[in-house]
């Protein structure tokens, strides 16, 4: 059985009581602080502790030290980017963007303006409307497009006639040309940038009755006279 010397012990003691003191959480600066001074408190004189390891511990805690300095920096540079974030989104009201979106808002009267944009000429072109499970509730049949950027309306009426709900829809293209091959289609959104929001963890656009998450905008643009 191995045997310990009784500052062996006085250590370890004083290591569980600053331990258990700080709850048995994760030791702070305070703590580590605490446990460094009481281990020189109960050092043995006649064997003190070595100097390279002393120097190692002081090493530990100024370490342990810029590491809550760097995380308090952090938490302040954090709090610091929502307002920061906000003033530049700002930038974007009353200019035109160009964004990646698959959503169609209905309101409860009027159509919902679906946009995508055409790698080439298509002569038959349909809308897929999904509800929120992802189900397909409608289509539209659209016919001929040109290539390029498209906008078409949706009455919000499913395949028997009926009128849905108000809500956002998602939507798919599928564009096929002359002989009858797959025409690229993507979906965007497009419009003049009404307002700004930022809800803690992102910030996003207004455009028209959409919100539209900033990291989706692709181009901005000064408005055309038909956006405005």
């Amino acid at each position: 059985m191995a045997i310990r010397s009784i500052n062996d012990v006085q250590q370890t003691n004083a290591a569980a009581s600053a331990s258990a003191a700080s709850g048995g959480s994760p030791l702070g600066k305070d703590q580590f602080l605490q446990l460094l001074v009481t281990q020189m408190q109960y050092q043995d004189p006649l064997s003190p502790m070595d100097n390279a390891q002393f120097t190692a511990q002081l090493a530990q805690f100024s370490s342990l030290e810029q590491l809550f300095e760097v995380n308090s920096n952090l938490s302040a540079l954090g709090q610091s980017q929502g307002p920061a974030e906000m003033a530049s989104v700002n930038g974007f009201i009353g200019r035109e963007i160009l964004a990646r979106g698959d959503g169609a808002t209905l309101s409860e009267e009027g159509d919902a303006s679906i946009q995508f944009s055409l790698d080439g000429p298509a002569d038959a072109v349909s809308v897929l409307i999904q509800g929120e499970d992802g189900s397909t509730v409608g289509a539209l049949p659209v016919g001929a497009l040109p290539g390029g950027a498209n906008e078409v309306a949706w009455d919000g009426r499913d395949s028997t006639g009926t009128r849905l709900p108000a809500g956002t829809y998602r939507f798919s293209v599928v564009a096929q040309d002359a002989l009858g091959a797959s025409v690229e289609a993507r979906t965007e959104v497009r419009g003049v940038v009404q307002g700004a929001l930022y809800d803690g963890d992102a910030s996003y656009l207004v455009v028209g009755n959409r919100q539209v998450a900033l990291s989706d905008v692709i181009a901005v643009k000064e408005p055309t006279a038909a956006a405005e």
